[in-house]
């Protein structure tokens, strides 16, 4: 699929090696440099922060986008190289049915109901690879984190598509946000490993987590970086 880019991160160089993404609001950027060293920044975008640095003598990268698919659709395409094995997502969730504020949620399927994923997959669902989530769960057990594998759905956006996510509540689909589908789309169609992670910030039952933005719990996190600078498995 040969695809013009533009540079929109003004990149210095692309990313090598496994990647995690966030919309740049959900995390504190030096909350999240706090684990790692030798940081040297990637980008020189005010709306995009990418950045690699090293992790237990690991290389891993970092990239922050703006709210929504057609945000991360932009980043994912520039960063795009044949030096990109993994990409995991790392963020927010708005819950449904039984969903609680303050879940770990591992997606295993996610609906496509915005545009962007539902052209990238061509389908109407898509799957995160399976065996990159089963290493994500597992580290996650390791570390005593209680998270659990869900469907997710991705809606266009955060307001006026109430219905969508209505409607794939009653199919039990766990929980929404804006990006998922996005990313694991991107990963099916150029074979790149993909999974997410996401935290419950609202739910129901009419909860919120109130100290949100930002996500302030990292220890999900710190579990995806150790998976990523292990080495993926195959599938």
């Amino acid at each position: 699929m040969d695809i013009q880019t533009f540079n929109i991160l003004r990149l210095k160089r692309k990313p090598s090696g496994p990647l995690i993404t966030y919309v740049k609001s959900d995390f504190d950027e030096s909350a999240l440099k706090s684990s790692v060293s030798n940081v040297r920044y990637l980008s020189e975008s005010d709306e995009y922060s990418v950045f690699s640095c090293t992790y237990k003598q690991q290389e891993l990268n970092f990239m922050a986008t703006g709210s929504g698919s057609a945000s991360l659709l932009t980043g994912l395409f520039e960063v795009l190289s044949s030096n990109l094995p993994a990409i995991v997502r790392i963020g927010a969730c708005g819950g449904l049915n039984d969903a609680k504020v303050g879940e770990v949620v591992v997606s295993d399927l996610c609906v496509c109901k915005d545009k962007v994923s539902s052209v990238l997959a061509k389908d109407t669902h898509v799957l995160a690879d399976e065996a990159l989530t089963d290493q994500i769960k597992s580290r996650l057990s390791y570390d005593h984190i209680a998270a659990t594998a869900h469907h997710v759905v991705s809606v266009d956006a955060m307001y006026l598509f109430e219905e969508d996510i209505e409607g794939a509540e009653k199919d039990d689909v766990y929980c929404w946000d804006l990006e998922t589908a996005t990313l694991l789309a991107f990963g099916k169609r150029f074979g790149i490993k993909t999974a997410s992670l996401l935290e419950v910030v609202s739910d129901r039952s009419g909860h919120s987590c109130d100290s949100y933005p930002p996500i302030r719990r990292l220890d999900f996190v710190r579990s995806v970086m150790e998976v990523l600078t292990k080495g993926v498995q195959a599938g």
